[in-house]
């Protein structure tokens, strides 16, 4: 098995499967494989290449199954590593292939989409979280182990005074930001988080809420300008340029300037596969409120502020979720405003899944099981 073919994000897109993509490949090819990308999204009608590695664009299907067969017999793979959510996939296109899922699970219990996706497609799954890992046993699968990881280099700790500078940010304010893709109404948590920083501005009008998505709600998204209004926060909320972010402008560096601009990261969610933004600013030593749920108290580590739920069912899953409380995340940003914080003890949990630790200690591992084992 030297030539593996990963389907995923391009590595040249912002996002956090994009980001993975970008810091596995390298790795791959240093440790003696012959990678190719699948990229489904981020390139589009073209073949093209990406330090050294050949990207082949994405199809017809959004999540480019139709192309994947090809991609995968015109690179020559012995191993496809898809990363995204295995459930999109039709599984008679994965079936005939060596495959192996590196797959987001948010639910309880395993949805069922992912079930049927693994029953007919045969592909081995990786776990990304220790949330997902005990899922895919509970229903009966015996997955591998791969965490997401973190250049912690780029995200690292900086001068807050400068960055709030460059940014634009009011040197004096109590910063609480929250980075995440508004394509889904729920998900991401836009109305429990910003109805909890109103709650929290009452007493701390001095309170910013810095925003990194897209304001507008793209697709299913939610309209955040309309829902800041609505809770009379629109003054103390700071966009991402909704152009620039739409066009992929925002490098890491950007990103890592963006965290140490905060004094609190906001991720709570009503679920994540991983929750990778939370990781990133434990990487920059800010501390976080997450979600008790789901993959995001790993991600977040041992000093973020965890917020309870109420189940929630996903009825398209067929499993539940989390819903986090308002009046508990207000809580945990008090708290945390409350509390002196160790940027230092924070970082170390991040350190923990620096890339290339996560590649030594887990992707090794992984693929020598890969290699020997077949499929699940």
């Amino acid at each position: 098995m030297r030539r593996i073919l990963i389907h995923s994000n391009a590595p040249t897109l912002p996002t956090g499967y994009g980001q993975q993509t970008a810091l596995l490949a390298p790795r791959l090819a240093a440790a003696g494989y012959e990678v190719a990308i699948s990229a489904f999204a981020g390139i589009q009608g073209v073949t093209t290449a990406w330090q050294g590695h050949t990207v082949y664009p994405g199809g017809l299907d959004p999540y480019g199954g139709d192309v994947l067969p090809g991609h995968a017999a015109r690179s020559g793979a012995d191993l496809v590593l898809t990363l995204m959510d295995a459930w999109v996939l039709d599984p008679g296109m994965v079936n005939g292939l060596n495959a192996a899922c590196w797959m987001p699970v948010d639910c309880t219990p395993l949805s069922a989409m992912d079930r049927g996706f693994l029953r007919n497609s045969g592909a081995r799954p990786i776990a990304m979280s220790d949330h997902g890992r005990g899922e895919l046993q509970a229903a009966g699968w015996a997955p591998l182990y791969a965490p997401h990881a973190v250049d912690t280099s780029v995200f690292a700790p900086q001068d807050k005074t400068a960055a709030r500078k460059i940014m634009g940010v009011p040197p004096g304010a109590y910063v609480i930001g929250v980075n995440a893709a508004n394509l889904d109404a729920v998900r991401k948590g836009f109305g429990e988080q910003m109805a909890a920083f109103a709650q929290f501005r009452k007493n701390h009008p001095e309170a910013v809420l810095l925003l990194h998505a897209h304001p507008a709600g793209p697709g299913s998204g939610c309209d955040l300008r309309d829902l800041a209004g609505r809770l009379d926060i629109a003054e103390a909320i700071r966009w991402s340029d909704p152009y620039r972010y739409t066009c992929g402008g925002f490098t890491t560096q950007d990103m890592a300037r963006w965290y140490a601009c905060l004094d609190l990261y906001s991720g709570c969610a009503y679920a994540e596969g991983f929750g990778l933004p939370l990781l990133e600013a434990a990487a920059c030593g800010i501390p976080s409120v997450a979600t008790s749920f789901s993959a995001m108290p790993q991600a977040a580590g041992p000093h973020a502020y965890l917020v309870a739920t109420e189940p929630f069912w996903n009825a398209r899953h067929r499993a539940w979720w989390g819903k986090p409380s308002v009046s508990g995340i207000a809580a945990a940003y008090e708290q945390a405003f409350k509390d002196d914080h160790d940027a230092d003890a924070i970082r170390g949990h991040a350190l923990a899944c620096d890339a290339d630790k996560v590649f030594a200690e887990h992707w090794l591992p992984v693929l020598a099981a890969l290699a020997e084992g077949g499929r699940c």
